[in-house]
């Protein structure tokens, strides 16, 4: 599962004030091996949950068939899912005391999900059911605890690279991708292509980039732990938020609104990475899957994010989330819940899961697994996840708010609505209250 957010930048979700006092069962009878029924289970009715999950596509598709899995070996507990990207969805469920079973969501709202109530604290389940936490990804699962509790498990790591066509950047004369930010606004202005009286035909990198990407990029911070000050005006987040501006202050938001009007869709032939309206695209390591998919003969390649030329040290830069599952505050039956999230995210079902859909595994004893041998883009992936500059949005309990506003604040400085200094400072003044 993976962001894919509007046009003009990533949408993050509006934390609700929510659900206070509502009691779960604690961990009841013993625990039971995966696919086997404990005693007695099978002459009962049987339970029926409920799973809501992002994915959609081929993607659902994948998670179906795990879910059929599933079912066929636990008729004790039937799980029927249901693809529902929309996140404020499943808080309004929750709100409104009728929650999923079990849903998916990710990384970075858990924190925020599961200090307000609407997640269920998994610890005693794991500590009964000896689940080895030590072999997840320690900076996958640690997006997932908050205060020596544990709300959800992590499923997939995320991490975007540099996407490039290598025809588009021979033919303008251009010998491999970018490797830092000054040669990437090079290869930008020459990779853009205007005709028919100045309107855009291509272009060298979609101006809505990602700037949280791009801030680890410059060495930038969100957050002063220590001093508990959200630090959106740090030198490095405004230089990315400057990166982003300069390409809108080149084309014009008239011009590229025009041109965003006539792109395809992202999961389909017509993606404009695919079709050559984006000569590079910054994504993460489910696209080379999408690529054999839909534009198998894609001339393409895979490089790290370009870094700051100024400081060497920051070679190799990024933004790293998670997909995970949680079980929602208030079900009926959080037993059974938690016996089909754990079995979901044992290394056969993760290793199948991830492999379908090209995501890498939050395990790490999958991480050599031979599943995914045939996996494009996967070693690229793979190499890149365990460099030391790749960074996570700091997990607090306003890390929605934080970032929705920051989007909020970045889209409308690059229109031309606010300047750098005057957003970035809106952006702190609304979240620094938040702090506790």
């Amino acid at each position: 599962m993976k962001r894919k957010g509007s046009i003009w930048g990533l949408v993050f979700v509006l934390l609700l004030a929510i659900l206070s006092g509502c009691g779960s069962k604690k961990p009841a009878g013993s625990g039971s091996e995966s696919g086997e029924p404990a005693g007695g289970d099978a002459k009962k009715e049987p339970v029926e949950l409920s799973f809501w999950y992002g994915w959609t596509g081929t993607e659902a598709a994948a998670l179906e068939k795990l879910i059929q899995k599933w079912n066929d070996i636990r008729p004790d507990i039937r799980v029927k899912g249901l693809s529902q990207s929309d996140y404020q969805k499943q808080l309004t469920a929750i709100t409104g005391g009728n929650p999923p079973d079990i849903a998916s969501n990710f990384g970075q709202d858990v924190v925020p999900w599961g200090e307000r109530g609407a997640m269920m604290p998994l610890d005693d389940y794991i500590k009964k059911d000896n689940v080895d936490l030590g072999d997840f990804v320690p900076a996958a699962l640690s997006s997932s605890q908050s205060n020596g509790k544990t709300y959800a498990l992590p499923i997939a790591m995320h991490v975007s690279m540099l996407f490039y066509n290598k025809e588009l950047l021979e033919k303008a004369g251009l010998n491999g991708p970018p490797e830092t930010m000054g040669q990437l606004k090079e290869y930008i202005a020459k990779l853009s292509v205007k005709e028919n009286g100045g309107k855009l035909q291509r272009l060298g990198l979609w101006p809505g980039v990602d700037a949280f990407t791009f801030s680890y990029a410059y060495g930038g911070s969100y957050y002063d732990a220590e001093n508990k000050q959200v630090t959106p005006d740090n030198a490095g987040v405004k230089a990315a938020v400057e990166f982003g501006k300069g390409i809108w202050d080149q084309f014009g938001s008239k011009e590229l609104d025009r041109f965003a009007s006539g792109l395809g869709q992202y999961m389909s032939p017509q993606n404009p990475f695919f079709t050559g309206k984006y000569a590079m695209t910054i994504d993460g390591e489910w696209l080379p899957t999408f690529i054999k998919q839909y534009a198998p003969n894609l001339q393409y390649g895979i490089a790290p994010i370009p870094y700051d030329e100024n400081n060497p040290s920051l070679k190799h830069p990024g933004n790293v989330t998670t997909s995970v599952f949680y079980i929602p505050k208030g079900i009926k039956h959080p037993d059974e819940s938690w016996k089909f999230l754990k079995w979901l995210t044992e290394p056969e079902q993760m290793a199948e899961f991830t492999a379908a859909i090209g995501n890498l595994p939050t395990r790490t004893s999958l991480q050599q697994h031979e599943i995914y041998k045939d996996v494009p883009g996967f070693q690229e992936f793979l190499q890149y996840s365990s460099s030391p500059n790749l960074h996570s949005f700091p997990a607090t309990s306003f890390s929605a708010e934080y970032m929705t506003e920051f989007t909020t604040q970045y889209n409308a400085i690059l229109r031309g609505e606010v300047g750098v200094d005057e957003g970035l400072k809106r952006v702190k003044d609304k979240i620094q209250p938040l702090v506790k």
